[in-house]
């Protein structure tokens, strides 16, 4: 992610970060370490209704061509940068077009377009990242730190709600709990965050689909509650199944308590 903000320069404030570094940056109490992979999911705000008011990506094209990235789809970006192989998607949230995907004018790479992320471009957080020694003996005139925009945490989960509800990757029902449990407040702050964030975007069907993601997880013996219960094993949680499942449900319930209370 660094290495790409170096290369985008000072266009690294024109996306939202939603995957990659942010469950560990909004989980920090979790047992055990966020089991993420190498993708990097960048959201970009498209919506306009002129051309000419349409912003101009063509330093995307020249960031890739940079950091030798290639596609088969032009939405999913794939290179090898230092030693990690990193995989960049671009997405959007843009429902008046009728096509999966979405030019972003002046470039050759696309946005595809999934229902629901669109509520993490409100109120993102900025967040410093340090470069790393590695980093600096690629690129000698590299800063000490990068800053990005992050999805907040209400932002994070209502995204990865839609992606939870939408597709069928057990990753997305692992990411979305993961981050709901071991948040700095737990579910209750989750909840909070979620309502906030729901209340500044105006989205009743983020609403609905963060409320369908956690009926889901109500059932302990349920698929949802045992795809988040194998992935905490697979990253190393010692704590029993059974246990891991009951935490998914109880999570579930007390976050759909809260919004009940505030009025969501």
């Amino acid at each position: 992610m660094i290495r790409f903000a170096l290369l985008v320069g000072e266009h690294a404030r024109d996306f939202v970060v939603i995957g990659g570094l942010n469950p560990d940056l909004l989980a920090p109490e979790a047992p055990v370490p966020h089991q993420g992979t190498t993708d990097v999911d960048l959201l970009f705000a498209l919506g306009f209704d002129d051309v000419d008011e349409a912003s101009d990506f063509a330093w995307i094209d020249e960031a890739l061509a940079e950091g030798g990235f290639t596609s088969a789809n032009k939405w999913r970006w794939d290179a090898v940068l230092g030693d990690a192989h990193v995989r960049f998607e671009f997405l959007c949230d843009v429902w008046d077009h009728t096509a999966d995907t979405v030019p972003l004018p002046g470039s050759n790479a696309v946005a595809s377009k999934i229902a629901g992320p669109g509520a993490a471009l409100a109120l993102p957080i900025d967040r410093e990242l340090p470069v790393s020694r590695a980093i600096h003996a690629d690129h000698a005139d590299a800063p000490e730190s990068v800053t990005l925009r992050f999805a907040n945490l209400g932002g994070y989960l209502l995204a990865k709600a839609a992606a939870a509800v939408e597709r069928t990757l057990a990753k997305d029902k692992y990411d979305l709990m993961y981050v709901i449990l071991y948040n700095d407040g737990g579910a209750d702050a989750a909840a909070s965050a979620v309502a906030f964030q729901l209340d500044a975007v105006g989205d009743t069907a983020s609403a609905d689909h963060i409320r369908d993601a956690m009926k889901r997880f109500l059932d302990p013996s349920g698929m949802w509650a045992g795809r988040f219960a194998s992935s905490m094993i697979l990253a190393g949680d010692s704590a029993p199944e059974e246990q891991l499942r009951t935490d998914a449900a109880m999570g579930a319930r007390t976050f759909l308590d809260r919004l009940d209370t505030l009025g969501v």
